[in-house]
């Protein structure tokens, strides 16, 4: 079917003097990428930190205040209180008033000092099961530096005892270092997944919300009986979306870069590239919704219906390799799984076609493939 260019051109300058004209569509435009990257920048933080502990020092030596130092010293602690018992602990627990409380006892330092094994009980608030687990892995990093710190400073008087009788000896450090985000910040993490929720919820919502919106006044039919073509329509009415997913795309990657000091080692053309395919699976199914939509309180119920579980399912928030299996396999059919991974390799890892080409195959084969059924469905309900 030859197509009219002049048509299209028509459609389109149409299409965004309609989108324009109306402010709720210019809220749509607008609003949410600047407000859902300030909340997640602001908000959505899983980093643990200002954690609160009371202590119960029975040894009371200058090994046990040597040792809680560690604690004091750590910018992720905040000493609560000394307690004089553990009931008195176990009220601030219950009140809130601290996450741990950690209990040093008798001989500790005695016990220390000869090399004998010391038990410390930690008492953890578990209501918040994943801070509970972090504040405990924590708790386990300072403890573990403590007890190599001595361990390497009994280690060194005696290689010192070594060599002044002439023995050399050679040590072992173990220095970790993080690639790609090397001070864990959670929002590194979740920012750059912002992109590929705003991309979808604009995109889904304003087509079908604005193809309802004409079978709603009635102008449908006086397009039916126009020279216009059905796939004209739907090129012409798809385009100016795709425009303003892709200035959506700058307002996100500038706020996430210049507001939020969020790393960006990619290519931006790349990135621009991998969301022009992204973004025909979105158009499409906003263009199915349209089909099975008689109204625009359907539409976006619709979209919202499709919307929430693309997103848990996505690895924007939650992690896929967490779900149960079935999940983690339903999450292979979602389109916003592959553009997630994408959108995070390039900002953190700046990878590009050689690593992501198979995420980008499979996303231009799902939305070729969701484009035309949805079509093929449009050509039925029209």
């Amino acid at each position: 079917m030859k197509l009219s260019l002049n048509n299209i051109r028509i459609m389109i300058k149409k299409e965004f003097a309609l989108v324009m004209r109306d402010p709720k569509l210019r809220a749509i435009m607008i609003v949410p990428p600047i407000l859902m990257s300030l909340v997640f920048g602001y908000a959505v933080n899983t980093d643990v930190t200002n954690v609160s502990f009371a202590v119960f020092d029975r040894d009371r030596t200058s090994l046990s205040r040597q040792f809680l130092q560690q604690f004091v010293a750590s910018p992720y602690f905040q000493m609560y209180a000394y307690v004089d018992s553990p009931e008195q602990s176990l009220r601030l627990i219950e009140k809130g008033d601290i996450d741990f409380y950690l209990e040093i006892p008798n001989n500790f330092g005695k016990n220390l000092k000869i090399g004998k094994p010391v038990s410390l009980q930690v008492i953890l608030d578990g209501t918040d099961s994943s801070r509970a687990s972090v504040i405990q892995s924590y708790i386990n990093a300072l403890t573990l530096s403590y007890v190599q710190e001595r361990f390497i400073s009994t280690i060194t008087i005696k290689v010192m005892q070594r060599l002044k009788s002439g023995i050399s000896s050679g040590t072992i450090e173990l220095i970790p270092r993080y690639w790609f985000n090397q001070d864990l910040k959670s929002i590194n993490f979740y920012l750059p997944g912002v992109i590929a929720m705003l991309i979808s919820l604009i995109t889904i919502m304003l087509t079908a919300m604005s193809i309802v919106k004409e079978r709603e006044a009635g102008t449908m039919e006086q397009i039916k009986v126009s020279p216009l073509k059905p796939n004209e329509y739907i090129i012409g009415k798809l385009v100016p979306f795709a425009i303003i997913a892709f200035v959506d795309i700058f307002i996100i990657t500038a706020i996430a870069i210049f507001w939020f000091g969020i790393p960006f080692r990619g290519s931006f053309i790349f990135l621009l590239l991998c969301g022009a395919i992204y973004i025909i699976s979105t158009l499409a199914i906003g263009l199915f919704i349209s089909t099975v939509s008689s109204t625009q309180q359907q539409a976006m119920l619709s979209s919202f219906m499709f919307f929430v579980p693309a997103i848990l399912l996505s690895g924007v928030i939650f992690p896929i390799y967490s779900m149960p299996l079935i999940f983690q396999l339903i999450t292979y059919v979602n389109p916003m799984r592959y553009f997630v991974e994408i959108v995070r390799s390039v900002f953190l890892k700046g990878t590009g076609f050689t690593y992501l080409w198979q995420n980008m195959l499979i996303l231009l084969i799902m939305g070729i493939g969701i484009l035309r059924i949805s079509v093929w469905q449009f050509g039925k309900r029209t």
